[in-house]
């Protein structure tokens, strides 16, 4: 948790340095539930997320320096420096995504694969918020739940979509009940032990 902090503090300052260009989307403050989440998958499992993805690249294998020098345009990035921070990769992981939403179907897609395949894998499918209100999303779960694909959604609510408060985007901001059919538990995100102990549930 310790290293994304400085990692974002580090990509914070080169974006105000005019270093970092275009966008750069910070994950300070959510390390915990990147840290409890990774500590309950197994090499098998899975992760898409959105735009801030950062300290989810470092987790999934990618150097700090690997990071920055994708987010610096550099060819030694993750993307080879095409990508920036909303698009990184690196093995089972899916990457950020520009478009709000997107990621969640293609969570279930990826889910779809470890079922197909038969490996016991599963894919946490990360959202924001904002995106909790696509339609897309709903789309998802829906799928993910007549089909049976191993997938957890995950709706990282810091209060903001863009800049707007949950409150006056959403009629119901309770995230984790918007499922339907599909169980949802609300976990603490600052609380480490808390995330992991969710995901491994969930799993």
């Amino acid at each position: 948790m310790q290293t994304i902090r400085r990692l974002e503090t580090q990509a914070g300052n080169l974006y105000k340095e005019k270093i970092i260009r275009g966008f750069c989307h910070l994950y300070s403050g959510q390390e915990a539930c990147a840290v409890g989440q990774r500590a309950a998958m197994t090499e098998v499992d899975n992760i898409i997320s959105a735009y801030r993805v950062h300290g989810w690249t470092y987790l999934m294998g990618v150097p700090p320096l690997g990071v920055l020098a994708e987010l610096t345009g550099r060819k030694s990035g993750c993307a080879r420096g095409k990508g920036g921070s909303m698009h990184m990769y690196a093995p089972n992981f899916y990457g950020g995504n520009g478009i709000v939403g997107a990621q969640v179907p293609l969570g279930a897609g990826v889910a779809l694969a470890c079922q197909y395949k038969g490996n016991g894998g599963m894919c946490l499918a990360l959202y924001g918020d904002g995106a909790a209100n696509q339609g897309q999303v709903f789309e998802a779960y829906n799928m993910a739940h007549l089909w049976k694909l191993p997938t957890i959604f995950v709706c990282e609510n810091n209060g903001y979509g863009m800049g707007t408060s949950a409150e006056r985007a959403a009629s119901n901001t309770d995230y984790y009940t918007r499922g339907d059919a599909l169980p949802g538990i609300w976990v603490d995100g600052m609380d480490v032990l808390a995330v992991k102990a969710a995901t491994s549930f969930a799993r």
